[in-house]
């Protein structure tokens, strides 16, 4: 039986594979945090909706999907395969993902997100 923070995951994955913005949006927290590959914090609602609306514009076919995860207690860990096209040039991408949930009030309060490109 899945825990609640992994339900929360799964949906989120779900939204952010649909590029819905704001199915994205409504598994943060009022007050959220992502934490970008390269470290860059990304703090509150319109900083996190702006992220996603500028990734979701990368690659009209980009999607993760979920290979393992695990959540409770507050916490989750998922790894992901990331895979899309970038619309400007047809470059092909994929990267391995490993995303790190912390929640508060049952949302996502704050994601800590790695990936690295596969060849």
């Amino acid at each position: 039986m899945a825990t609640r923070e992994e339900d929360i995951i799964r949906r989120y994955f779900g939204a952010f594979n649909k590029h819905d913005l704001e199915g994205v949006i409504a598994c943060f927290h009022p007050e959220p945090v992502v934490v970008d590959n390269e470290g860059r914090r990304h703090e509150g609602v319109d900083a996190v909706r702006l992220l996603y609306r500028f990734q979701f514009s990368l690659a009209a076919d980009g999607r993760c999907d979920l290979r393992t995860l695990v959540g409770y207690d507050g916490r989750g860990m998922a790894e992901s395969l990331f895979h899309g096209t970038i619309d400007r040039d047809g470059t092909v991408i994929k990267a391995l993902g490993a995303e790190v949930f912390e929640f508060a009030d049952e949302r996502i309060k704050e994601i800590r997100d790695h990936h690295r490109v596969l060849d």
